[in-house]
């Protein structure tokens, strides 16, 4: 297969949830690989908004064009104008990477209403907003890349991890149904199930927490960001117009345990 089957140019990307270091890993690989990208925020805080902005500063420096843009994902009209904004300032929309991420912990007898709301909101709604949006534009030019960023919680489970792992798995079956719902119409629907990551709040920085997730894991390490940058690369690109409604794991064998 000829290396001009991966490359990116010519190709708009938004990345919705790219405040985090997962974010800015496939923002910066779409980028590298020819891409322009307009990155978005989860929410309106003013961390993310930082994070976003210099996310867009590394695309910027690789030569490529893009925004960011500090939105709700789960407001319909801030998803449904930050996509005409790509379209408009950045000529279209090919690629769309949902990566949209609430983790939330707490035994289930404890939740309130609200809070099984939001974690669903973020993690799952966030993913059909931004992908109907998208389609909107993609359907009309009778191609495009969606990437729906999961986790191996959407195959697994996780004590005290109901609402974040329903939510995660509801992301893997919306990307085979959609999938199939837009085969015809030249959109591939694929996603990515993400392992333990070492640069994730919680995770990195708890020692313990960390030492008993590596001995768990058959590689015994946790995955960094940038491990999942060229299976993203690949789904965006013309290498994988064959592949659709697929959901990829890269998480170290974690669920290869009986």
């Amino acid at each position: 297969m000829a290396q001009k089957d991966f490359e990116l140019a010519g190709r708009v990307a938004l990345v919705v949830g790219g405040a985090t270091s997962l974010g800015r890993a496939l923002a910066v690989a779409l980028a590298e690989a020819g891409a322009d990208v307009a990155v978005t925020s989860c929410t309106q805080d003013k961390q993310e908004e930082v994070a976003v902005n210099s996310a867009v500063n590394e695309v910027w420096a690789i030569g490529r064009k893009g925004f960011a843009a500090a939105i709700d994902a789960t407001d319909a009209s801030q998803v449904d104008a930050v996509v005409q904004r790509v379209v408009d300032e950045l000529g279209g929309l090919h690629i769309l990477v949902n990566n949209p991420d609430l983790p939330f912990a707490k035994p289930l007898a404890e939740f309130r209403d609200e809070e099984w709301q939001r974690v669903l909101a973020t993690n799952l709604t966030a993913v059909f907003l931004a992908s109907r949006a998208a389609a909107r534009v993609m359907l009309g030019q009778g191609k495009g890349k969606v990437i729906n960023i999961s986790s191996l919680l959407g195959q697994g489970g996780l004590i005290n991890s109901a609402a974040y792992c329903a939510a995660k798995a509801g992301v893997i079956g919306m990307t085979r149904a959609l999938a199939l719902e837009w085969a015809r119409d030249g959109i591939n629907v694929n996603c990515i199930g993400v392992g333990f990551l070492d640069d994730v709040p919680g995770i990195g920085g708890d020692e313990a927490l960390k030492a008993a997730l590596e001995r768990y894991l058959p590689m015994r390490r946790l995955a960094h960001s940038q491990e999942m940058a060229g299976l993203a690369v690949y789904l965006a690109s013309d290498a994988s117009d064959f592949v659709t409604g697929q959901a990829i794991f890269i998480e170290g064998g974690a669920l290869s345990h009986a």
